[in-house]
């Protein structure tokens, strides 16, 4: 038993960044928290690790942007050492030896080039990008609060210009949207890879989520982006300190077994151990479905939440490459910047046919065996990460089921894994024969090692379904549970995924405000 364990009046479940977010700020303000790690240390899906001796990784989480001043500010992540460091644009290689890259690249291989765009062409690419950036205009004032209803959003903006933008983007998917705005074929097949993580063809709505990282409103200042020295669980490092010198209590390897519950209210925790630690507020930072269907008692969730739970869009996962290579890959259709692939990402197989084979595959429970690749090297702007002479490449590789239909990720994760960097090896030559030691992450194993049910590293999909007024369901999305006294921290929140900390930030004031 843990003895040493204190009753506190805000428990936390999870020591990944949103729940540090919220810890700091409800003891800032004099409430005394405590927060319970399963793992041995903290991070969640913002973590660095060692894989090899010398050899470290952001093994989840693998860049920031949205991360907000105000957060940065108040916890003074920079004063206490976090370094970011740039990150450049993506190129989009094809098969035929083209690809779309920065569009002051003047190439003939370069079908992004502004050269070789007519003026239609520019004309439907800025209108295009005025209907994304209108719609991220009417849901970034609720940023940095629990989201209003539909019906209040509409409100606000009936009879003008952007009512139907919005309408547009609830009613219309992505592809519809392209072939509306985007008369050439060339111009769709740039622009093919859009939501891709989220779905093959997701409602419009799904770039809204751009608002992240819209400048602060306060302040005006703007969020950074790249990637972070060390990695990323220099973030959580740095958030910890934070939230410990405001008097929070971090235990690691303390897994939660189960909320504590009397009558209709959530009084607590009990530990694997049997410890039990008493509190007037428990927060989740948790997904939603392993919030409610592993930690509350099973008689405090009705049959119809549970079944509006197991509706939650979770089975979109992705791979995760991370390989020890002996030499830079030699991009053999690349003809600019030499560095230019090292200092940004090099995206494969994202045109709409290999988008729909993949998610063929995912749909039919099979392992996608031709997925999109994003492929990165953080070691070559942090050369701390990794021994003199080598490199790091961490690939991201989406979509990707969350269960197979026959057998186990453990059987094939060797044939998926070589399958891939064989494909890499296609489009640079030197690769497979460069890696020296390479993990190869599937979302079994992001499931299991990050307590991300079905391996969604949102906790939720991004998808128009479950975003703003919905995410993750209306009943949800004010960051309170239907139980009194359980509270809601976790990515699946308002706004979203990705490494921002404003559901833990937007959930604190929450209960700040109801004390």
């Amino acid at each position: 038993m843990r003895s040493q364990l204190l009753d506190a009046n805000v428990t936390i479940v999870g020591a990944g960044h949103n729940g540090l977010v919220a810890a700091y700020y409800l003891a800032k303000a004099g409430l005394r928290v405590q927060i319970f790690e399963r793992r041995p240390f903290i991070g969640g899906a913002c973590v660095t690790e060692e894989l090899w001796p010398g050899f470290r990784f952001s093994t989840c989480a693998h860049m920031i942007h949205g991360l907000p001043p105000r957060i940065i500010e108040d916890m003074k992540l920079y004063d206490r050492g976090l370094v970011m460091l740039p990150r450049e644009g993506y190129i989009r290689m094809r098969p035929d030896g083209t690809y779309y890259g920065p569009g002051d690249h003047d190439s003939p291989r370069n079908l992004a080039a502004q050269g070789r765009l007519s003026e239609q062409e520019r004309s439907e690419m800025r209108a295009y990008g005025q209907f994304k950036s209108t719609l991220a205009d009417i849901v970034e004032p609720y940023r940095f609060q629990a989201p209003p209803s539909l019906k209040e959003v509409r409100n606000k903006i009936s009879g003008s210009p952007a009512e139907q933008v919005l309408e547009k983007a609830i009613s219309t998917r992505t592809r519809e949207l392209q072939e509306e705005f985007l008369s050439t074929a060339a111009l769709k097949d740039w622009h093919a890879g859009e939501g891709a993580a989220v779905g093959r063809n997701p409602i419009g709505l799904h770039f809204a989520y751009s608002s992240i990282n819209r400048p602060d409103p306060n302040s005006g200042e703007t969020h950074p982006y790249g990637y972070v020295k060390d990695g990323m669980g220099s973030v959580s490092k740095f958030m910890a300190e934070a939230a410990q010198e405001a008097g929070v209590d971090i235990h690691v390897s303390a897994s939660v077994k189960e909320f504590l519950v009397e009558g209709k209210d959530v009084v607590g925790i009990r530990l694997e151990d049997g410890s039990e630690v008493r509190s007037s507020t428990v927060v989740s930072n948790l997904d939603p479905k392993n919030t409610f269907l592993n930690l509350m008692p099973p008689e405090h969730v009705s049959d119809g939440f549970r079944n509006r739970l197991n509706g939650l869009i979770t089975g979109v996962s992705c791979y995760k490459l991370l390989a020890v290579i002996s030499e830079l890959p030699e991009w053999r259709h690349w003809d600019g910047d030499s560095d230019q692939p090292y200092r940004g990402a090099v995206t494969l197989h994202s045109s709409r046919p290999e988008i729909d084979a993949a998610y063929d595959e995912l749909e039919a429970g099979l392992p996608v065996r031709k997925p999109v690749v994003s492929f990165s090297m953080p070691s070559f702007v942090d050369q701390g990460l990794t021994q003199e002479g080598y490199h790091t490449a961490s690939v991201w590789i989406y979509p990707a089921p969350a269960r197979l239909k026959q057998g186990t990720w453990d059987n094939v994760r060797i044939e998926i894994a070589e399958g891939i960097i064989d494909q890499i090896t296609e489009y640079a030559p030197n690769f497979k024969a460069s890696i020296r030691n390479y993990l190869f992450r599937t979302p079994q194993d992001l499931e299991k090692e990050n307590s991300l049910t079905d391996g969604c590293i949102w906790h939720v999909q991004h998808a128009g379904e479950h975003l703003f007024w919905n995410r993750p369901l209306p009943e949800l999305s004010a960051y309170r549970a239907p139980q009194n006294g359980l509270f809601l921290c976790g990515a699946g929140q308002h706004p979203g995924g990705e490494v921002s900390g404003i559901p833990g930030y937007n959930a604190a004031h929450v209960i700040l405000n109801s004390i």
